[in-house]
């Protein structure tokens, strides 16, 4: 069978595996982990049903690690080299409420597959399996063992490729259909930094901000923000609210409430990486209480989030903004946003840096320029990632792409965190074409159905060219 016959015959079968792998909530759910299910039960469901594609389908080498990863195989079993292809089955949290389709139905409109997960990363986690057995089903034979590696806590604290590379090793080249296809070969350092502060209030007279909650993942744009005030009048606040829903063509409720009101305001939620494409919902509403006077602290804290967080996208105004020629602009989200009266409030920041900055570095900088704060450094272990231009990996990638499509792709510096990062030779690399959008975290999360035919013949000829590399 050829490439192209296989591609058009097996459509069908992987719509239906794309939709079943979709219907998987694989949200981490700690509540509910324990040791057969660490990240809670809808990741690992994931892993499984990926795992029973593998049996259906005739592979033969394929195994779960720990209960955290997976792996199926083809190639050589003595091969020098390992091949990885870093694939991950979780998703980030939803706001279900603004969704207009159900998140986890793949639910098909036009060519588009609703989904949460269907663009980061089900839709490339299907993809990259059919290619994989496309080489398998016609006896390809390669220099390199080739991995399918299956993670299931990627949106999260990475700890399944933790566990995967200390049972298996780490694949030695290879890359992660994360994204585009532009070949990301250099990635940003990842660190999450706590802002931590006092909100127990001096004077109890003025108005009261009893909360403040926004977001439920570091590296997500809130796209949600709630609070409560007390004794501040309602119909003021109405007022004032409509009018900077307008100015900032935003939308929210506000209601009365014992002595004060409750308040949503929606803003718009993207992956962290990228925040100045979003709109978070967290510094816009503590942008709008500034309208009210509360006691000192809270105040300060309010100051803080609308005036050095609010739009701060490349940390400079938080004093941590850090440029370099080979990466570019250091970037900043306020993913997490917790207030309440009289205990205490945290900001959580994802901070994506260049080469020759640190997350230790970031909190000393905050500390010392923002004394009433206590930064702490809650992980900083992905460091920046770079793979030289002229490497075969590289070259191989640009070079398939320009074959399949008659176009020209080109490197890229990623402020996003592939499992790419984590092989010596790996980069980040599809399944979305240049000029597509991303709603990679998005309300209404799709992947384009059109991708599917050169997509696959990308990713085929791309594993194959790999698997027979030096």
């Amino acid at each position: 069978m050829s490439e192209d016959e296989f591609i058009e015959k097996n459509y069908n079968q992987w719509l239906t595996d794309f939709q079943e792998l979709l219907s998987i909530n694989s949200v981490r759910d700690d509540h509910l982990a324990d040791t057969v299910h660490p990240y809670g039960p809808g990741p690992k469901a994931a892993l499984k049903k990926m795992i029973s594609f593998a049996i259906r389908d005739g592979f033969t080498r394929f195994g779960v690690i720990d209960n955290r990863a997976g792996y199926i195989e083809i190639g050589p079993k003595d091969a020098r080299q390992t091949v990885g292809i870093l694939i991950h089955v979780d998703v980030v949290p939803v706001d279900k409420e603004l969704w207009n389709y159900e998140p986890f139905a793949g639910t098909i409109v036009d060519d588009r597959l609703y989904g949460r997960g269907s663009d980061d990363m089900k839709g490339s986690d299907m993809l990259s399996y059919y290619a994989l057995k496309a080489l398998k089903d016609r006896s390809s034979t390669f220099k390199n063992k080739v991995r399918l590696i299956i993670g299931t806590d990627e949106e999260n604290d990475w700890q399944d490729m933790e566990a995967y590379f200390t049972a298996e090793g780490r694949p030695d080249l290879g890359f992660s259909p994360d994204g585009d296809f532009i070949v990301e070969n250099a990635e940003k350092g990842i660190a999450h930094l706590d802002l931590i502060s006092d909100s127990k209030i001096l004077n109890p007279s003025n108005g009261q901000l009893l909360f403040l909650r926004a977001g439920k993942a570091s590296n997500v744009v809130p796209g949600v923000a709630r609070a409560a005030v007390k004794n501040v009048a309602f119909n003021r606040a109405q007022e004032i609210f409509q009018d900077f829903l307008k100015k900032e063509q935003l939308t929210g409720q506000i209601e009365e409430d014992s002595d004060g009101f409750k308040i949503i305001l929606n803003g718009f939620s993207v992956h962290g990486s990228t925040p100045d494409e979003g709109r978070n919902a967290a510094t816009y509403l503590a942008l709008f209480l500034l309208n009210f006077d509360f006691d000192e602290r809270t105040n300060r804290w309010l100051n803080f989030l609308a005036k050095t967080i609010h739009q701060d996208y490349f940390a400079e105004k938080l004093g941590i903004g850090i440029t370099t020629p080979e990466m570019g602009k250091t970037t900043l989200n306020a993913g997490i946003v917790d207030l309440e009266i009289n205990k205490t409030a945290k900001i959580n920041l994802n901070l994506r840096y260049p080469i020759g900055f640190s997350g230790l570095k970031a909190v000393e900088i905050i500390e010392n320029n923002f004394p009433w704060i206590k930064a702490y450094l809650r992980d900083d272990g992905l460091k920046p990632h770079l793979v030289p231009a002229d490497d075969p990996v590289v070259t191989n990638l640009l070079s398939i792409y320009k074959q399949v499509t008659g176009k020209e792709t080109h490197l890229n510096v990623s402020a996003g965190a592939s499992f790419g990062r984590l092989m010596p030779r790996g980069v980040c690399y599809g399944t979305r074409f240049i000029g597509q959008q991303s709603t990679a975290h998005q309300i209404d999360e799709y992947f384009n159905l059109q991708n599917y035919q050169p997509a696959m013949r990308i990713l085929i000829k791309s594993i194959e060219a790999l698997a027979n590399l030096d």
